[in-house]
């Protein structure tokens, strides 16, 4: 029989109780490794479950000690023998929090030292089984190593899914949270069935709708499939599908979690990367912003980053709370104040930003000239009315042709009514004068027209660009 005490013995010096407590005589049924907040649904009870504590990152104070009791209790109600703390990647030291709902609750706490790795434990446990003649359960020793080696790969996704596909005998897809490329493989090598992961990622986004941490077993038209959540702690990871249903056996538990863990740990890594990579580019964007694009590009070149662009767009978004739920815009971004700046390259007519986005933009302009729009385009911005992007003047070629083009292909008499408007420096009552109708049918006319050209006609760039092209363009004026 495997007890604690004996895993111990046998693991040292890579697994500690972290008090000295007479450690319980009950069989060890497995060790397991989990960042799921409530990784019971994959446990049968006696397990030692390892983890790195992520379920209590981001937490303090009253809310950390909540998540803890919560967390604990959820171990010892799944029968979880034993608890295990990573120290290093989550926590430099056993959270007090954590020790203290482990004593109230009488579930044993040990500790894995930083320098150790979670597969010293595991591969004492198996040696252990081993040495009892447990042949099987051997064999998953060396499938888990297959996995953790997958895991070191450049594209690890798929090479987990393929080596987890084959330890399970069925089709494995994983669908990661977010715009990331789904991964799937099946035993036999086969393409999985047409239209499978389209499925697949459409329930998925429906258990994570209903129910962060959800599981579910679907009725697809290729078969029954089974879906488990992949979570880091704080942050979803996606789901892992099978191609059955039910419960996992023991040792198919054991590869599940470890392939689970692992895809988590790819995910978070990606997250920081993306992360830091946003703030490195929102350090460039600043630099360009304050005038010193010399500077922004020494920056790039030493950050190994794309070559900044000779001309660009500047965007400016005032709703980055409304943003947050959109996929990051093209270009380079800083957050600042609760607003998003964007800088684009001009490599198309207009920006490409975020479908109904409220905000302004300028350019396109030589790189060492957009600070001189910054200011300009953050007052527009501010002011722009809902699901509306204005264009400020200050560019490059301002399409003003293919705006006279746009309000002569309008019914509303557009046209006439911003010739009038442009001729009278923007008087309401005089530009209704001179077309017949009332100052108010001329504000209406004038909104709709910044509207539909997505600029600010009171900006005198604009203004004069399009007063420039209307002259020469004829339409007879029509009375109200």
């Amino acid at each position: 029989m495997i007890t604690l005490a004996r895993l111990v013995e046998a693991a040292k010096p890579d697994l500690v109780p972290y008090w000295p407590v007479p450690l319980p005589r009950v069989e060890l049924t497995g060790v397991h490794v989990s960042e799921l907040e409530d990784p019971t649904v994959f446990l049968y009870g006696g397990e030692l479950l390892l983890t790195v504590g992520l379920q209590l990152g981001g937490l303090s104070g009253d809310a950390r000690a909540e998540a803890a009791r919560n967390y604990v209790r959820r171990l010892v109600e799944g029968g979880v023998a034993a608890l295990g703390l990573g120290l290093g990647s989550g926590h430099a030291m056993v959270p007090d929090e954590l020790r203290a709902a482990c004593v109230e609750s009488g579930l044993p706490l040990l500790t894995v030292p930083r320098e150790s790795p979670f597969l010293a434990v595991s591969r004492a446990y198996w040696e252990l089984v081993r040495q009892g003649g447990e042949a099987e359960l051997t064999a998953l020793l060396g499938l888990q190593v297959a996995l953790t080696r997958a895991a070191a790969e450049e594209d690890a996704e798929p090479e987990i899914v393929r080596e987890l596909s084959r330890a399970l005998s069925t089709w494995v897809a994983y669908l990661p949270e977010g715009d990331g490329t789904p991964s799937s493989a099946a035993a036999s090598g086969d393409e999985l069935p047409a239209g499978l992961l389209a499925e697949l990622a459409r329930e998925s986004a429906r258990l994570r709708t209903a129910r962060r941490g959800a599981t579910g077993n679907i009725q697809l038209a290729s078969g029954t499939a089974s879906l488990y959540p992949v979570s880091d702690g704080p942050a979803g990871a996606g789901y892992l599908a099978l191609g059955r249903s039910g419960q996992l056996g023991a040792a198919e538990r054991h590869l599940f979690l470890t392939a689970s863990t692992l895809l988590a740990a790819r995910a978070a890594g990606q997250r920081r990367a993306a992360a830091e990579r946003r703030r490195a580019e929102g350090m460039l964007a600043a630099l360009v912003l304050e005038g010193h694009d010399d500077a922004a590009r020494l920056l790039a070149t030493q950050m190994d980053s794309d070559p900044l662009p000779e001309t660009a767009f500047v965007v400016v978004l005032p709703d980055l709370e409304e943003l947050a739920t959109q996929p990051q815009p093209d270009g380079l971004v800083l957050e600042r104040s609760g607003v998003m700046f964007v800088l684009q390259a001009a490599s198309s007519p207009s920006p490409k930003l975020p479908k109904g986005a409220r905000g302004a933009w300028g350019g396109p302009m030589p790189l060492r000239r957009l600070h001189e729009l910054r200011a300009q385009v953050a007052e527009i911005a501010d002011s722009a009315p809902p699901g509306q992007l204005i264009r400020v003047g200050h560019g490059l070629d301002l399409p003003a042709d293919e705006w006279v083009d746009t309000l002569m292909a309008h019914p509303g008499h557009l046209l006439e009514t911003v010739r009038a408007y442009l001729a009278h420096r923007g008087q309401w009552e005089a530009a209704g004068r001179e077309i017949g109708v009332h100052r108010n049918s001329v504000r209406y006319r004038i909104a709709q027209a910044k509207e539909l050209l997505g600029v600010d006609l009171g900006d005198p760039d604009v203004a004069a660009q399009l007063w420039l092209a209307l002259r020469g363009r004829t339409q007879a004026p029509h009375k109200e």
